[in-house]
């Protein structure tokens, strides 16, 4: 059952690639605090799953198939149609290509940029007149790929440098409304993605994180729902880095 903490009670949160890792982490996180979360992803079964393990704890949780580069419209006219308003954007979807500056191809640029920074853009636009409405915040994930240079995907890291820019200035625009806008920036993050890889992978990795672990999904979700939360009403136009000091070295 959910648990008797309240801070998103009677909120309406929508996550963007929210049927695994980070977004999922996220989902149950709000939703366990009360909030009605609509859960939006390019893979229908994998969220209907999702829904119906959080539905199983009791959670108001709906699916909203649709991929954000083509369907922000529809996403956000059935979030708040089926929930009746909306609270809380988590810009959260997001793809990789993988290739460096000597391999990828024009069209595998602009699809990371549509999807990583694009969408990002149109939901805000689309969602302002409901945020308004409600006083209500946005978050975006960001990456330390937008400020260390040690990852071979030039434009994962141009899409994530763009979206903490858009956020600085967006947050500027947004608090003439009373809605806020900030952005966490996570480190190397063990989610379903990184399933394929070997054990040594993540050992690699450690002699980097000053922490001396990889984080866990769970580890942004906290941090997203005290920027989301009323404790956080002072907080706009900021980043945090959740990497467990990896940038700062």
């Amino acid at each position: 059952m959910p648990t008797t903490r309240s801070r998103f009670e009677n909120k309406v949160a929508l996550i963007t690639g929210g049927g695994t890792g980070i977004g999922a982490a996220i989902a149950e996180k709000m939703a366990s605090e009360g909030a009605a979360v609509a859960l939006c992803g390019r893979r229908a079964d994998v969220l209907q799953a999702k829904v119906a393990q959080l539905r199983a704890k009791g959670y108001r949780v709906i699916v909203i198939p649709g991929d954000v580069a083509l369907d922000a419209a529809t996403i956000l006219q059935q979030t708040v149609e089926q929930l009746g308003r909306l609270d809380i954007l988590v810009n959260n979807a997001a793809i990789t290509s993988g290739m460096s500056i000597e391999e990828i191809t024009t069209p595998a640029w602009r699809r990371v940029l549509a999807v990583n920074l694009d969408a990002a853009f149109e939901l805000v636009r689309l969602a302002l007149p409901h945020l308004i409405a409600t006083r209500g915040n946005v978050l975006h994930i960001s990456s330390i790929s937008a400020i260390v240079g040690e990852f071979d995907d030039v434009a994962y890291a141009a899409s994530k440098a763009g979206l903490e820019g858009f956020n600085r200035r967006v947050s500027l625009e947004l608090a003439a409304h009373g809605v806020r806008s900030n952005v966490i920036r996570p480190g190397l993050i063990r989610t379903e993605v990184f399933d394929a890889m070997p054990n040594d992978f993540f050992e690699a990795q450690l002699p980097f994180i000053p922490l001396g672990r990889v984080g866990q999904p769970e580890d942004i979700a906290h941090a997203a729902a005290f920027l989301c939360s009323d404790e956080a009403r002072f907080i706009t136009g900021s980043v945090l880095t959740v990497d467990g000091g990896e940038a700062a070295k």
